[in-house]
């Protein structure tokens, strides 16, 4: 009979709470379902007004809380080039199979009478690719060379591919001749050591930085290289690497004796300050310092790429080659782990979509919030008495640029969802806080009065 008593007594006090609540609260509609002497017909009509009311403001705060996560940035143009300095993209310089090296190299260590197979596998050493025939054939199965490197093909690497001074003749920028190798500077790739000026990945200590400005003043610049060496020529934006996912626009081979001029247009892309306060997985890209990677000190998105078939390799042949940046020796492949890298070509080295079924890698890579977009506008090849000859040309200065702008920011979330809940159900942050309240303090006052 008391347990009963008590039961009755705590829901009677519920009971008086929520009442009092309702016909003291800021919540739009309830004092008319707690007063005496309503209808029943009365209540009714404002339950559904208020069901009503309640479900249209969740659907717009769902709308805006989707629409911010969904599509906080927009894209906008901006004509006001005349105040613009335009930076001059990165140009790298990755030397490519270099004949005469691996001759006298090879002469060196095996003699001049050898197995001339085993300069194809040096070759496949020390500018991997992925692809080793030569050294499968020769080095790998019951009877292998008993010349064939089995490991430590970094020392090949740094016997034979050229110093900087091996690659670079002159170079100038307009009508300023510069010393290249105080500027062209060496990174790590996974193509081997490239050597680039205007870039961010190098990790040289106090790197020197020429002053690549194209304005309405100096007006457009052109780059100018000497080359001593056969060559890839990679046109990227400063935070990006070289990779073997490189799209085929982006660079292009300089043979001997040949001189290639190549006309280019640049269009930059600006943020506002308030870009980067919104979360990452919003605005669908990464800023260079928010870096996760091991490979390179800087974000990219061909930096992630080289990330990305780093761990594919350690995941499929637990271990990496010899030419991936920021590698222990310990971690690198011997001759078995090539083979492995090797038989697994198709899947380590091509990327491809998630969607897609063919065989490659599916990689997770934002791109850069800073990057700029290049285009090849036309490409001029002549005949070179001496050294290979590379100009790259600024076609014009840009007329406009993209600008990144946020138009759903937290700030905008707040207001956009506080104006639906005061329009619908007229609710404050005050009202949720007088309901924390009535269901905690209130409910306390009621339980020493008597009924």
């Amino acid at each position: 009979m008391k347990l009963r008593t008590k039961r009755k007594s705590i829901f009677t006090r519920i009971f008086l709470v929520l009442r009092d609540y309702c016909l003291n609260s800021s919540f739009h509609g309830l004092k008319f379902l707690a007063e005496k002497d309503r209808h029943w017909i009365e209540r009714l009509y404002w339950i559904i007004c208020i069901a009503l009311s309640w479900y249209a403001c969740g659907k717009l705060m769902q709308a805006s809380y989707e629409a911010y996560k969904n599509d906080p940035i927009s894209f906008g143009a901006e004509t006001n080039y005349i105040h613009w300095d335009t930076k001059f993209p990165t140009i790298a310089v990755c030397e490519t199979k270099n004949e005469d090296r691996i001759a006298d190299f090879t002469d060196n260590l095996y003699g001049e009478v050898h197995d001339y197979n085993l300069d194809e596998v040096i070759k496949e050493i020390v500018w991997f690719t992925g692809s080793s025939y030569y050294t499968i054939q020769l080095c790998t199965g019951e009877t292998p060379h008993p010349d064939c490197p089995k490991s430590n093909f970094t020392f090949y690497v740094d016997q034979i591919m050229s110093k900087c001074t091996d690659v670079f003749e002159t170079c100038r920028w307009n009508d300023d001749e510069f010393e290249c190798c105080d500027y062209f500077l060496k990174i790590d790739t996974e193509l081997g050591a490239c050597y680039a000026i205007n870039t961010i990945q190098s990790r040289t200590s106090n790197p020197k930085k020429y002053p690549l400005i194209s304005n309405r003043i100096q007006g457009p610049g052109t780059l100018k290289i000497e080359i001593k060496t056969r060559a890839n020529i990679f046109m990227l934006n400063e935070e990006e690497v070289p990779t073997l996912s490189t799209l085929q626009m982006a660079y292009f081979e300089i043979l001997p004796n040949e001189h290639i001029r190549r006309y280019i247009a640049v269009q930059e892309i600006e943020n506002e300050k308030a870009v980067k306060d919104v979360a990452i997985e919003n605005r669908k890209c990464r800023y260079t310092d928010e870096n996760y990677l091991d490979v390179y000190e800087y974000y990219s998105y061909s930096a992630c790429l080289v990330q990305c078939r780093k761990d594919a390799h350690f995941k499929t042949c637990n271990c990496t080659h010899h030419l991936m940046p920021n590698t222990d020796t310990s971690k690198q492949c011997n001759i078995s782990g090539i083979e492995c890298l090797n038989n697994n070509f198709n899947h380590l080295t091509v990327v491809k979509a998630h969607w897609s079924k063919r065989a490659g890698l599916v990689c997770d890579c934002l791109p850069s919030c800073t990057e700029t977009e290049l285009y090849v506008v036309k490409d001029e090849k002549f005949s070179s008495n001496e050294n290979s000859v590379v100009e790259f040309s600024l076609a014009k200065l840009p007329t406009e640029r993209y600008k990144r702008r946020v138009v759903r920011g937290r700030l905008d979330l707040v207001v956009s969802m506080g104006g639906t809940a005061a329009l619908f159900v007229g609710a404050s942050i005050l009202s949720f806080i007088e309901l924390i309240y009535y269901i905690t303090i209130r409910l306390i006052e009621f339980k020493g009065k008597r009924y």
